[in-house]
């Protein structure tokens, strides 16, 4: 079995943890559909130390993105780097710089929660009280000493993530590559594995990207990069995307869509109610005629969701492809 690269301490190049300059990535013709594009000249940079989010409903592209960021995939044009080293002419040693967490859990669920952690210090090359050290190291900075123990197994879902996480900090990799990792996990489970990713985070200056389609992880981060299509429609910090917006948000009870129209707003439907988007004087003109319509509402900020909107007039639910 090839050994992986280990990185104690990356101190090799200067910058950018992660550069992409116009990636493209397609799959050729299938029986069930044809040519696919799944990046088209996709270019952003994540400086180091930062958490990045790539936002963007299933199709997008984020996936595969960062597949070819983990040398798992490889572009059909363009060029990566991460941490200074090439993803195609220097993947061994852009392997060992990054720590991978995927929505299927790369663990063995009929070994324990030890014995995981233990068989990947081998593969990092740790051998002996190192590899024990490191291993106790990382169950104790994940909380995972009560359960160190069982099998993976037999853990509820957000406990194996967090398993998962430690796996891939093991080796104290300066950059993490999460895609969807929370996905399939209750909002308690959901809010431990995020709360373990940013105490790491916090303690060692990881540099994190993190796809996802939950505008409320997205907040978390730093930098919130908005893909459709295998494109980058918007970037920028959460705070300022909304504020870039330049429109409120008025939310109202059942399906009035009609009355939001009316006003000249953007209108979808959200749950059980329809929310329109505009700017200050429209969302106004709806407020007035909604309360001579005896209908109750709410007007607010506009969320990430409604900036994914505005960019590409779709919403953030699960969509197909990669």
């Amino acid at each position: 079995m090839q050994r992986l690269r280990r990185c104690d301490a990356m101190t090799e190049g200067h910058g950018n943890a992660i550069e992409v300059e116009a990636l493209r990535r397609i799959y050729p013709n299938t029986k069930r559909q044809g040519e696919r594009v799944a990046l088209d000249g996709v270019s952003l940079s994540c400086a180091r130390g930062t958490w990045v989010a790539l936002l963007g409903p299933n199709g997008s592209g984020k996936s595969t993105l960062l597949r070819i960021l983990s040398t798992l995939d490889r572009a059909d044009g363009g060029s990566a780097r991460v941490m200074g080293f090439d993803v195609v002419r220097e993947a061994r040693r852009v392997r060992g710089v990054i720590g991978m967490v995927f929505q299927s859990a790369g663990l063995d669920r009929l070994l324990t929660v030890r014995e995981n952690l233990l068989a990947q210090a081998g593969l990092l090359g740790m051998r002996g009280a190192e590899s024990r050290g490191k291993v106790e190291g990382v169950i104790g900075r994940f909380g995972l000493e009560e359960r160190a123990g069982e099998r993976v197994g037999t853990l509820s879902g957000g406990l194996a993530r967090r398993v998962d996480l430690a796996r891939a900090c093991l080796g104290g990799a300066p950059v993490l590559l999460l895609d969807e990792p929370s996905a399939g996990l209750d909002v308690a489970a959901r809010e431990g594995f995020l709360g373990a990713l940013t105490q790491e985070r916090a303690e060692r200056e990881t540099t994190i990207l993190h796809s996802t389609h939950d505008m409320a992880e997205a907040e978390r981060a730093d930098v919130v990069v908005m893909m459709c299509e295998g494109k980058i429609v918007a970037s920028g910090a959460p705070g300022a995307l909304r504020d870039a917006l330049g429109e409120r948000v008025v939310e109202c009870e059942g399906t009035r869509a009609e009355v939001l129209e009316q006003a000249g707003l953007a209108v979808a439907l959200r749950g059980g109610s329809a929310v329109g988007t505009g700017d200050p004087e429209r969302v106004e003109r709806a407020a007035g005629m909604l309360v001579r319509a005896g209908v109750s509402f709410r007007v607010q900020p506009p969320t990430l969701e409604d900036v994914y909107r505005a960019q590409t007039g779709r919403t953030l639910g699960a969509g197909s492809g990669t």
